[in-house]
């Protein structure tokens, strides 16, 4: 079993701030609502003011990566998706460190302090590294369209596909079974 990287925490919570299946958006309701998610999870120390404009390229970051994190369950990749994420990442100050001595590589970090772009610098550059460490395959957005929940895939030989085997798998091998055995139109 693979453990999650603790790096990719607040990553994994980024892309589970919206919940398909009960319908809610924690980005949702603006500017404020972002600010109050950033330093719950520790990504600003202060709340940071924020407008629309920032809601909407926290939105696309969040976006582009969950299509990426359904591209590692089989799915096709959402370009548009990530497309809109990209353009966010350019807005994104960031510094590349070489290995010095014991470090194993280079490192991806944000510049930006404590604002908005400190934040979704560090939700991407988690992402980078993951990346690079070969993590980011076991990120895994769930394929039910009623359900998409964003998961670590720990198992040993990183096949999971479904966020719960006993809720969403079950439920698409029942779809399998009932129509493979729908009887044929007379």
């Amino acid at each position: 079993m693979r453990e999650l990287p603790p790096s990719l925490r607040p990553t994994i919570d980024f892309l589970n701030t919206v919940d398909v299946e009960e319908g809610t958006d924690l980005l949702g309701d603006g500017p404020a609502a972002l600010a109050d998610w950033l330093v719950e999870k520790g990504l600003c120390r202060s709340r940071p003011p924020l407008t629309a404009v920032d809601v909407t390229a926290a939105k696309d970051l969040r976006s582009g990566l969950r299509a990426l994190a359904l591209a590692n369950t089989g799915e096709p990749v959402a370009t548009d998706d990530v497309e809109a994420a990209q353009k966010v990442l350019a807005t994104l100050p960031f510094e590349m460190r070489l290995p010095v001595g014991t470090e194993t590589g280079p490192a991806l970090t944000t510049t930006s302090g404590d604002g908005l772009a400190g934040a979704l610098g560090q939700i991407a550059a988690a992402y980078h590294a993951a990346a690079i460490r070969g993590d980011w395959s076991r990120v895994r957005r769930c394929p039910a369209s009623d359900c998409a929940w964003v998961f670590w895939d720990s198992s040993k030989n990183a096949s999971r596909r479904w966020c719960s085997m006993r809720v969403c798998g079950n439920r698409a091998k029942t779809r399998a079974f009932a129509e493979r055995n729908k009887p044929a139109p007379a």
